[in-house]
């Protein structure tokens, strides 16, 4: 080996040897560090000890002054220990002054006020002390109540109203001035409620209103039903001439305090013992019952109600000033009370189309006195469907068709023949037709055969009581007049009596069409056994016009020659006549009559009920008001 080779390996190996000495260097001071951490840690440890041991606080163990649970009235509360705050909500309508408190706490602690006892917490919080020995905790206790769903107060304007709270209901009586259907009631609930409608909204009370009240649980709710009644206002209801059904009542003008009779004329003014109705809270003065002389004007009266407000009236009776040119004659005291519907509707229709000249009088009080300013007297009922009298006829005696006042020799139907051959006018529908035969206009004796001189009528059919009375007619089944060339001695369509009215076809005038219809045929079918042609061409009608000085106007809409006499005027016999006329008809009648005969040419005034009207009711009331018309002079 070269020295220098052996330098070489020399130094290789103190290399490795000093590399060795600096790990070992390296670990010692390793745990040398080591050692004083820990060495450190531990005067640390004992520092901490006894800075600890010197400054120690003493906390007092609250572990056994916990409530651990509390209930009022059975209902658990939230307990907040680290506040020590507890609290509850009640159900609405409980009340807080003597909640019953159930709570624990840990044994031998004791807790005021204790459990089981009743607190009141009507005045706000109330707090438990918990006591365990010397440590002592409060809690504050908190106990509310929802809100109870109720209407405590209730008022419109100065009234209070009565609150039922058991039954729901406010009652409340307001003004009689009071606009019902505008008020704002005021109201009170309790807080923590809501209501709807609000307080202060105006409600129409003429109905009862519904209030609701919620509490804000959200789920309890009462309703209310506010039910106002008013005073009776300071008024006269109803006013007059008396109690019966025939009496004349007043219109009564509350806003003017007027009140104005119109009765009929020739009535005494002078002591009228009127009929008046009000409210039993209104005194009325006079009273009602007591006599008073209207004759000189108008006459005071007064109503005064519970708030003491008073309302005058002035009251005017004045007689009316029809002319009575056109009068209705009729079994009843008065047009309110006519038993038969067709009689009654005629009647009132004649009263409103002739207001200054239409009078009504009782067959029973007919007299030529009662008459002495009449033009027309119009005599008609229509019996089959009646709640009075039914009439009826045989071939023997059509008289039965006439009330007892209106046959032959009594002084009414003696008036009435009076008043006819002096001029007087009658019109004749329906059932007492055969009163044509009672003023001797048409004389004929039912116990002998048909001749000249003696026109009794050919049929006599639906004759009983209770006549027909058809059901379920078709509305294309129509009543009605004929007037066709052929029907009448000539063309009769230009007649006064019928002007304005509308023919179909070849001259057919419409009538009826209701659903349920009266009638009879007693009637003229034919002169046979009397003239010769007797029936049923123009020649025929035109001598039945010559013999009896008559214009024959119509027979049954459906027939198409002259056969029957539907509607017949007669004419004044008092001037001069044809050579062919029957001098077995006096010549003294100056007066005009028209008669619809009491056959099916459908003049029924009022239609029976059976869901479909008359559509040609206004042909029936046109026909009626132009022979009216046409007499009326």
């Amino acid at each position: 080996m070269q020295l220098q080779d052996y330098i070489n390996n020399d130094q290789g190996t103190n290399n490795k040897s000093t590399l060795k000495l600096i790990k070992m260097k390296n670990t010692i001071l390793k745990f040398k560090w080591a050692f004083l951490l820990l060495i450190g840690v531990g005067l640390a440890l004992v520092a901490s000890c006894q800075q600890e041991t010197l400054y120690q606080d003493v906390i007092p163990d609250y572990t056994k002054t916990i409530i651990r649970s509390f209930a009022a009235n059975g209902q658990d509360a939230t307990i907040d220990h680290t506040n020590a705050v507890i609290q509850t909500t009640l159900p609405a309508g409980s009340t807080l002054t003597d909640v019953i408190v159930t709570l624990s706490a840990s044994e031998a602690t004791i807790v005021s006020p204790e459990s089981g006892s009743a607190v009141d917490f009507s005045n706000g919080p109330v707090v438990f002390t918990v006591s365990f020995g010397d440590v002592k905790r409060e809690y504050t206790v908190s106990v509310s109540v929802y809100g109870s769903p109720m209407i405590t107060t209730f008022g419109i304007g100065e009234y209070q109203g009565t609150i039922n709270n058991a039954e729901g209901k406010i009652n409340i009586t307001v003004g009689s001035q009071a606009n019902i259907h505008a008020l704002a009631p005021l109201f009170t609930i309790p807080g923590g409620t809501t209501v709807t409608p609000a307080s202060g909204v105006a409600q129409d009370f003429s109905q009862p209103v519904k209030y609701t009240v919620v509490s804000n649980d959200g789920f309890t709710g009462k309703s209310y039903y506010v039910v106002v009644d008013q005073y009776a206002a300071a008024y006269i209801d109803t006013f007059a001439t008396s109690d019966d059904v025939c009496a004349v009542t007043g219109v009564v003008d509350n806003d003017n305090a007027t009140i104005n009779l119109i009765v009929p004329a020739g009535s005494d003014l002078s002591n009228i013992a009127p009929v008046i109705s009000a409210s039993e809270e209104v005194t009325i003065a006079p009273e009602s019952g007591v006599s008073q002389d209207f004759s000189a004007g108008a006459v005071t009266y007064s109503a005064t109600n519970l708030e003491g407000i008073t309302t005058e009236y002035a009251v005017t009776v004045t007689a009316a000033e029809s002319t009575k040119k056109v009068v209705f004659i009729g079994e009843a005291d008065c047009v309110n009370t006519l038993k038969d519907d067709d009689a009654k509707a005629a009647a009132e229709y004649l009263k409103a189309q002739f207001p200054n000249d239409f009078a009504y009088i009782k067959i029973a009080n007919v007299t030529e006195e009662a008459l002495a300013n009449t033009n027309v007297v119009m005599l008609y009922y229509l019996t089959p469907v009646t709640d009075g009298t039914q009439y009826f006829a045989t071939s023997d005696n059509v008289m039965t068709l006439l009330p007892a006042e209106l046959q032959p020799g009594t002084a009414q139907s003696n008036a009435l023949t009076s008043y006819y051959k002096n001029g007087g006018n009658l019109f004749l529908a329906g059932d007492p037709t055969a009163f044509i035969h009672v003023v001797g206009r048409m004389p004929a004796d039912y116990s002998a055969d048909r001749a000249i001189g003696n026109y009794r009528y050919t049929e006599f059919g639906c004759s009983g009581a209770g006549g027909c009375v058809d059901h379920d007619k078709p509305s294309d089944d129509i009543w009605g007049l004929g007037v066709r060339d052929t029907n009448n001695s000539t063309d009769r369509r230009g007649h006064a009596i019928f002007n304005g009215l509308t023919f179909n076809g070849d001259g057919e005038l419409y009538l009826q069409n209701s659903g349920t219809r009266e009638a009879r045929l007693i009637w003229w079918q034919h002169m046979d056994g009397i003239l010769s042609p007797g029936c049923c061409g123009q020649d025929a009608a035109l001598l039945f016009e010559q013999t009896v000085n008559a214009v024959k106007l119509g027979t049954l809409r459906w027939i198409g020659d002259a056969f029957g006499y539907g509607a017949v005027e007669f004419l004044p016999t008092n001037g001069a006549v044809n050579d062919n006329f029957d001098t077995n008809i006096g010549t003294e009648f100056k007066g005009t009559i028209i008669s619809l005969e009491n056959s099916i040419i459908g003049y029924e005034f009022n239609s029976n009920e059976d869901g479909r009207a008359n559509d040609y009711q206004g042909n029936i009331e046109l026909l009626t008001s132009n022979i009216i018309n046409y007499l009326n002079k």
